[in-house]
């Protein structure tokens, strides 16, 4: 099972949780009632009672008699109601009024559950992403400074700002290119990145983040301790696949293929990745096999983050 689809199952088994809880929940005030209340419990006998005779009547084609009894029938349904309503029991508050918590409105996918399943989908890796401060709108390019003379890393963030704009907005997962964010810690490569994800998750794309630390140790465990490899068949076919602060991993020779094999076939396969790390372009050639730093050098746009490190900055203004 992948990902996503484990997402979604968990996203359906807390719908159908939920309502099986609040039905449960009403019907036990039901029961109640009917046990303690002599008249509610009259009216609901005599309902079930009308309601084999209507059917009998209506079959028989008697029009006028079948009037009455509707007539009557509608007079008990008011009179419990209202006995209801006077103890205090309230129908059952669903989550979603579109589709009443089935998770399903005309025979599809109901977006309260698509909601639901892009949270299950990012917790399943990494239960902590700062989704929430991690958006386009929060990235604040006054951090970066601004220079009378040389590069201004102003500029050059504002550059890739929009570029990280525009990869959300028009993203395709057939064609968008691969980057490779570089530079410096505290730099914003996260921030943007997750900006990205957060974007693609609001379309509904398949979209796998992690840290390159907790992707590769997953993927481990679960080949030679699991024996599968459902971490590694879904990096391999999602729409996205954000791997950050690579270079912070344990560089296996185990890793070093998982890598390979990873950025090799999403490049055949013409999906696109995005991977930031703090390491130098001569860093990357020293500690990765040649195949793997040939295609990160060699099929990815690089864009390198420059500026002061933004977590100490912060830390200063408290």
């Amino acid at each position: 099972m992948t990902n996503r689809e484990n997402a979604y199952k968990q996203a359906f088994d807390l719908k159908k949780a939920s309502l099986k809880r609040k039905e449960a929940e009403y019907d036990n005030k039901i029961a109640e009632l009917y046990a303690n209340n002599t008249r509610y419990a009259a009216i609901c006998a005599n309902l079930s009672s009308l309601g084999a005779k209507i059917a009998i009547t209506a079959l028989s084609g008697d029009t006028e008699t079948l009037a009455k009894l509707s007539e009557e029938i509608s007079k008990l349904q008011l009179e419990r109601d209202e006995i209801v309503k006077s103890e205090g029991i309230k129908p059952v508050s669903y989550d979603c009024v579109l589709c009443r918590d089935t998770g399903y409105v005309g025979g599809k996918v109901c977006d309260c559950v698509k909601q639901i399943a892009k949270g299950f989908s990012l917790g399943l890796l990494s239960a902590s992403l700062p989704l929430e401060n991690s958006r386009f709108e929060d990235f604040n390019l006054e951090y970066y400074p601004t220079a009378a003379s040389g590069t201004s890393s102003r500029k050059r963030m504002t550059g890739i700002f929009k570029l990280c704009r525009e990869y959300a907005i028009n993203f395709d997962p057939r064609t968008s290119e691969n980057l490779l964010f570089m530079g410096g810690v505290g730099l914003g490569k996260t921030h943007l990145s997750l900006s990205i994800v957060n974007e693609l998750l609001k379309k509904d794309f398949d979209v796998l983040y992690s840290s390159a630390y907790n992707l590769f140790s997953k993927m481990e465990n679960e080949h030679f301790n699991l024996r599968t490899d459902d971490t590694y068949n879904y990096a391999i076919n999602c729409d996205l696949l954000v791997i950050d602060d690579l270079g912070g991993e344990f560089v296996s020779p185990y890793v070093q293929t998982l890598l390979y094999n990873i950025v090799n076939t999403r490049l055949l396969a013409s999906k696109p990745v995005i991977i930031s790390t703090n390491l130098t372009m001569k860093e990357i050639e020293s500690k990765y096999t040649p195949r793997v730093s040939s295609r990160l050098l060699g099929h990815y746009t690089a864009k390198l983050f420059i500026g002061d490190d933004i977590r100490q900055i912060k830390t200063l203004q408290k």
